[in-house]
Order: structure tokens, then sequence, then C-alpha cells
């Protein structure tokens, strides 16, 4: 798929990686619309370019917000040809805390909280979405952001159970659906050089996953912009998750 004049909506595209996509397929030429939870950021982002930016709000973790968001689109004539679901949260947690007073098991809400947001939001966007893209028989792509977590990280439960569900859902969806030529792939990042990084872990930390790393460095979230527009671009990639994390396995 040519990029340029293509319709790409992005979930979570107000900061961080999302923004970051946001930017990369408007240079590309491509029409972009943003999901986005944050009201203030949804203004926020129709104003900083310039009107080229289309945004509703949306909680994509309430499935009653995600078809009211994509029934909101359609009305302004904005039905993705390309959809990435970026939204999402991290949370670290061990299984059993043993230095905790009272209750040391994982938190009951904070899982379903990672999973609703990472895991369920995927499931809900995705089917509304490719369900108008059947309709229009547009031979559309799907592209979710996974993490390398998938393959299992101490100390992140819900996270990774959740990654992995995203990266099983997108391999099902591809065999499903790869007859119509619609297509779907995941990128799962490793250790990223943006601000939430900075902000959740400290330097010395940063320091030794450096070290740990292959390529001996955090990466650039260009390099998620560059992945993403391989998939769109490449029209007989799919059911493939990308791992974007310097050499560094878990």
């Amino acid at each position: 798929m040519n990029l340029a004049g293509a319709k790409v909506l992005v979930t979570g595209g107000g900061r961080g990686i999302g923004r970051r996509l946001v930017e990369g397929f408007l240079a590309d030429g491509a029409l972009v619309g943003v999901f986005e939870r944050d009201e203030n950021l949804c203004a926020e982002l129709r104003t900083a370019f310039g009107g080229q930016v289309l945004a509703w709000p949306c909680d994509v973790s309430d499935p009653d917000a995600v078809d009211a968001a994509v029934a909101s689109a359609r009305q302004d004539g904005f039905e993705p040809d390309v959809l990435v679901n970026n939204a999402g949260v991290i949370h670290s947690e061990p299984l059993v805390n043993f230095t905790a007073r009272g209750d040391r098991v994982h938190s009951r809400s904070a899982w379903r909280d990672v999973m609703a947001a990472d895991l369920d939001s995927v499931f809900f966007v995705t089917s509304r979405v490719v369900d108008g893209m059947m309709a229009r028989r547009c031979k559309g792509v799907v592209i979710s952001i996974s993490s390398i977590a998938a393959a299992g990280n101490p100390g992140q439960s819900a996270y990774s159970a959740a990654k992995a569900g995203v990266n099983a859902l997108t391999c099902t969806w591809a065999k499903e659906l790869g007859p119509l030529g619609l297509r779907f792939a995941a990128i799962a990042p490793g250790f990223f050089d943006t601000p939430s990084t900075r902000a959740a872990l400290s330097d010395t930390i940063i320091t030794r996953l450096q070290q740990q790393i292959p390529l001996r460095r955090l990466g650039n979230p260009d390099a998620i912009y560059l992945a993403a527009r391989q998939i769109v671009e490449n029209d007989y990639l799919t059911g493939t998750v990308l791992e974007l994390d310097g050499g560094l396995t878990l």
C-alpha cells in the first residue's frame, strides 16, 4: 500500500511513540486520525498540525466508546485504510510481593486495568475498524504495538500476558482474514529512549540495560515508525511480529 493519500488511524497518538507515528505518517503524505482518551490532547493535536490531524476523544478500553468514536470518524468522512493499535499502559508488579504488608499478591484491579488497556482495546478497535474495511472491500493493514515482554518478563505478569495476547491475535487475524486481502502485523519494541522510559528507570538501570543490549544503546523512536512504514508498504508482509530490540532477548 502506498502511504501517500492513505487514511491512517493511530490510537493513543497524543504523546510518546504514538505522537512520533502521527508525525511520520503525515510526513509521508498520509491522512491521519487519532483516538485519544484525553480531550485536551485531541484539541492540541488539531492545533499543532494546522488541522491536518483529525482527533476524536475515545477510551479504547471501552467498547461503547470505541463504537461511538468509529461512528464519529465515519461521519467526518474518515474510514481508515491503516489502523495502528498503539494505546496502552506499562505496569510492573510481581506476582507475590514478599516485602508487602497485608495482601501480597498482584493487584486484581491492576491486572484488569492492564488487560483492558493493552489487550481488550486491540480487540475492540480492530474488530470495528476491520468490519468497515471489509464492507468497503479495502485491503487494509492493521499494526499493533506489542513488546518483547510478550516472551515473559519478570515482574510484568499482566503486561507480558497482554502483549502475548496481542501477538496471538495478530497471527490469528492474519490467517483468518488474509484471503480477503487484509494484513496484520505487530511491532515488539525493546527499550527505547523516550520520556516515559527516562521517568520510569533510573540512570543506573538504563546504563545496565545498554550494556546488555548488543547494540549498546536504547532505541530511537524513529525506528518504530520505520517498521510501521515497512509493514504498510510491503504487501506480502503479514502474520509477523517484528522485534525491535537492538538484539536484546528476554
